[in-house]
Parts: C-alpha cells; structure tokens; sequence
C-alpha cells in the first residue's frame, strides 16, 4: 500500500537512530528511491504516494527534500512531526521488509556512493533524464529493479 514519502522518511530515520546510522538528505533520498524500486519490482505497485522527480543530481521526492533541506549535508536530527503523529500505524511485511533493506543499504554506503549508484548509466534516473522526463516512471523502475529482487542480501 503506498505511503506519504514523509512518513516513509520517519520510519526510516527512527530506526536509523535506533541502530546509530546517521543519514543525511541525499541519502534518505536514495534510500527512499532503492525501497520504492524494490517494492515496485516484488508488488507492481508503488511504495511511495508522491512522484520520484528527476532532479540535476539524482531521483528525488520534492516533499523529503523541502522538510529537510536545512540539515544541508549534514545528518538528520528530528524525525518529522507528521510521522511522529501517526507512529502506531502498522506496516505490512513488504513495506517492512523494503524499510530494513535500506537501512543495510545505509550502514554500508555512504551519500556519495548511493548517489554514484543511482547514477549508472542503466539507472531509472539516468533513463529518465536521457529522456527529458520530469519524473521517474513506475515502468523504468520495475524493469531496472527486478533484477535485484529474489537475491540474497548476502552471502
């Protein structure tokens, strides 16, 4: 079921906290568009209400990057008000499962290399931007990411 990219943004940024893994806004971008292209290729349908832009520097959701845009590069301190609202709602297995893959992804790479990652030439961004599209289709994503769905994590 698709959800606001804010509270997607919280339950990310909570648990990131609980597990002691700073993330900044370039990075919960990239996390946010790793989880909605993951849960798009398993369930064909999107993770995330709002559209994925295609912005000069890679995929981003406007929403994320304006509440919070004043943190710069820096890690992200406070979780959203609005999340921290409507913290009880229950996610489902998939969303779950997509949430805590991209907190592996986090502790594993950093902003630049999320960034570098999204950036491959076959990348929904960079297909998107080699099109002149102002946002990423839910197509471009499925077909990029079904490639990595039904592979371990790890060895």
């Amino acid at each position: 079921m698709a959800q606001s990219a804010i509270f997607l943004s919280g339950e990310i940024l909570k648990r990131a906290k609980e597990q002691n893994i700073e993330i900044s806004n370039m990075s919960l971008q990239k996390l946010l568009f790793i989880a909605n292209g993951l849960y798009l290729a398993k369930n064909g349908v999107p993770l995330i209400q709002e559209p994925i832009e295609v912005w000069p520097y890679g995929p981003v959701i406007k929403s994320v990057y304006q509440e919070f845009k004043t943190y710069g590069n820096s890690a992200i301190k406070q979780i959203p008000l609005s999340y921290s609202i409507n913290q009880q709602k229950e996610l489902d297995k998939a969303t779950d499962d997509v949430v805590e893959f991209a907190l592996e992804v986090a502790k594993n790479l950093n902003a630049i290399q999320l960034s570098n990652w999204t950036h491959l030439p076959e990348s929904p961004w960079t297909e998107a931007k080699n099109n002149n599209e102002k946002e990423i289709s839910n197509d471009l994503m499925i077909n990029y990411f079904k490639k990595f769905v039904n592979k371990p994590i790890s060895e």
